[in-house]
């Protein structure tokens, strides 16, 4: 189940709901700010999906950053949801840049999300290229 190759990896915009019940999305991920409103989080309409079962909700808090992580999920797809968590917990515990580079993390995180291998690799190319440009190195 992964997201059709013409959908490049970043924000569907208010498609992530349509794209999980459609089956092309096996999980959306979203987070809650200090000072961002409920509204801006960008997950309006799961909750009635969520409450009848057809899509699973995974919340994280981290009390250092007071940000709220929610991953949603498809049934039977718990363990990127729980996967995801594992990895956040690693990078809030400083111990994931000891096993993974940047670049596995975002691999990672694009796997999860359900992207194809080519969309992951380009946002990998891009960002290391943005990253160079921002750095001066490369």
């Amino acid at each position: 189940m992964q997201i059709e190759s013409s959908l490049h990896i970043g924000p569907h915009s208010e498609r992530e709901l349509e794209l999980m019940l459609s089956g092309a999305k096996p999980m959306a991920l979203f987070w809650l700010e200090p000072g961002m409103n409920a509204e801006d989080v960008g997950d309006a309409g799961f909750e009635e999906y969520v409450s009848q079962g057809r899509i699973l909700k995974f919340v994280d808090f981290d009390p250092e950053t007071s940000i709220e992580t929610y991953r949603y999920c498809l049934p039977t797809e718990e363990w990127r949801a729980r996967l995801g968590q594992f990895i956040a917990r690693m990078c809030r515990e400083g111990t994931a840049h000891s096993v993974f580079t940047t670049a596995d993390l975002a691999r990672l995180e694009g796997m999860l999300l359900g992207y194809p291998k080519e969309s992951v690799e380009a946002f990998v190319a891009r960002s290391t290229t943005l990253f160079s440009d921002v750095s001066g190195r490369g």
